[in-house]
């Protein structure tokens, strides 16, 4: 199926609601949600880097039912916080925040108070923050990476309906990867490894812990940008605020090399990526490309090798970057491209987003501010 492209919703269509839901336990330590009004703003921040999504939340503490106000708030020692928005629901006069998308749930990390004006600040993470905060000394050698994640996700309450199952066990991968495991690791820190191993995603939506094959994305977010011209001389886009920005010590070029011992030949070599780049040679000036150097023990060429491929790919990503913001919509994602045409530049291509922000104010409406980067077209397939 050929892929999509996606425009944003338009204005004239969005009449955004959104509500918040705070989660407690009662008398008897079972969780209880609740719909509580009086918030003045939220923003719900949605990144690409294999850590825990936020959220913020201010209220006003004299909206804050009585039931729910600020003495009570200030006395609870779990507290979940689950946020809903959707920009054009079926009825905006008759609002029903559970049919809206649910962007977060998460628990509170912190709670602030300012008397003086009067506002009560709830900010914290979503479930990815239980894997994160939780340490363990098991490896699970006898265990496949989906059995370990199963295991992680039952600890934690979290749903396992999204894990897909894989066959090598994790000593496998020990043995083979040359690796030395710590003694102490964060349960994220051991899932983000076996992801990275299995080519997996994983993440944490909802309740529920995502174990998966990498999904190709269902369709491109396109950002259309027409510049001023003799029918109208404004510009025309679906953002409404957009910059770019190119690091110029990455264009000109990256080398990265890798050295390693490869304890069967007992001698130490390196490898380099691109395979035909030329880094500084003796009486040179300048390099002719900026060269990263790494040392990993245990490694062989082959290993070698793909290691400096992917820290290339990790580094040259960042020599194009976007940032803006626009109308919030629930079709933009982390796992989607953001494709820029119009601006007849070399900014025109594609950006893999960083972070997805959400946020809803009585001032400022419902907004989505974004930060995107990719590599340029010529550092992108080296040779």
């Amino acid at each position: 199926m050929p892929s999509l492209n996606i425009t944003p919703a338009t204005p004239s269509s969005r009449q955004p609601r959104g509500a918040v839901k705070i989660y407690y336990l009662d008398d008897y330590g079972n969780s209880v949600g609740e719909i509580v009004p009086g918030w003045t703003s939220w923003e719900v921040d949605n990144n690409a880097y294999r850590s825990a999504d936020t959220f913020r939340v201010k209220f006003s503490a004299a909206l804050l039912p009585a039931t729910r106000d600020i003495n009570w708030l200030s006395n609870q020692a779990n507290i979940g916080v689950e946020i809903f928005a959707n920009e054009s629901p079926l009825d905006p006069n008759n609002y029903v925040p559970l049919q809206a998308d649910s962007l977060i749930f998460g628990s509170v990390d912190d709670i602030a108070y300012d008397p003086v004006l009067g506002a009560l600040e709830l900010t914290g993470r979503d479930l990815t923050a239980k894997l994160i905060d939780t340490k363990t000394s098991e490896h699970f050698k006898e265990k496949t990476s989906s059995q370990i994640a199963a295991v992680l996700a039952k600890r934690h309450g979290l749903g396992i309906g999204n894990i897909v199952a894989t066959t090598k066990t994790a000593g496998y991968y020990y043995a083979h990867d040359h690796s030395s495991t710590t003694q102490e690791q964060s349960e994220w820190e051991l899932l983000t490894y076996l992801a990275n191993l299995e080519d997996f995603d994983v993440y944490v939506k909802g309740r529920d812990l995502y174990f998966q094959p990498r999904v190709a994305s269902s369709g491109d977010y396109i950002i259309d940008w027409k510049a001023p011209d003799a029918s109208h001389g404004y510009a025309i886009s679906n953002v409404v605020d957009l910059r770019f920005t190119r690091a110029l010590h990455i264009a000109k070029g990256v080398v990265v090399e890798v050295h390693s011992w490869n304890s069967k030949s007992k001698a130490g070599f390196s490898e380099t990526w691109p395979r035909n780049a030329k880094a500084i040679k003796p009486g040179q000036a300048e390099a002719r490309s900026q060269v990263y150097r790494y040392t990993f023990p245990g490694l062989d060429r082959d290993k070698a090798q793909q290691r400096a491929q992917s820290i290339y790919k990790q580094i040259v990503a960042h020599e194009m970057r976007l940032t803006g913001y626009l109308p919030a919509d629930s079709i933009l994602d982390c796992s989607r491209m953001i494709v820029v045409q119009g601006t007849g530049s070399s900014f025109d291509q594609a950006y893999y987003p960083e972070s997805v922000m959400r946020s809803m104010s009585m001032s400022e409406g419902y907004r989505m501010n974004i930060r995107a980067k990719n590599t340029g077209p010529v550092l992108e397939n080296p040779q």
